[in-house]
């Protein structure tokens, strides 16, 4: 356990100088957030399986429950993680164009423009086992 805390404040110690190398860099602050909140959601679970051992007459022979909740924990925090990550995507296309802007015949457009950039880099590129165009 002494060795995995170590190694977490030293991974920590060590992107915290990173980062602050590259300021204009968000993925690396997103990223050591994502890990805090999966570190914290794997810590609540270990204090919520801790608090369970004082139902029990003999709290020794459940000690796997601390295991089991920050197991569950570290679960809960990827899964927050992992969804607040495919949010924040379709957050900036739609706070970018709303429907109302994007008619249908700019949607028709739109497409017509990007398929013949399709076909025209799939002309371009030789030596492939196949070429898709729409």
């Amino acid at each position: 356990m002494k060795k995995l805390l170590c190694f977490v404040v030293c991974f920590q110690l060590l992107t915290v100088n990173f980062a602050l190398a590259q300021q204009e860099d968000d993925v690396i602050k997103n990223t050591q957030n994502d890990m805090m909140i999966v570190m914290a959601a794997g810590a609540g679970g270990a204090v919520l399986g801790l608090s369970t051992l004082s139902f029990y007459d003999t709290p020794s022979k459940h000690l796997p429950n601390v295991w089991t909740g920050a197991a569950l924990g570290i679960i809960a925090g990827v899964i927050f993680v992992a969804y607040n990550s495919a949010q924040k995507g379709s957050e900036d296309l739609i706070s970018s164009r709303s429907s109302q802007d994007f008619s249908t015949s700019e949607r028709s457009s739109w497409h017509w423009e990007k398929s013949q950039l399709l076909t025209q880099k799939s002309a371009l590129v030789s030596g492939q086992l196949w070429q898709t165009s729409f």
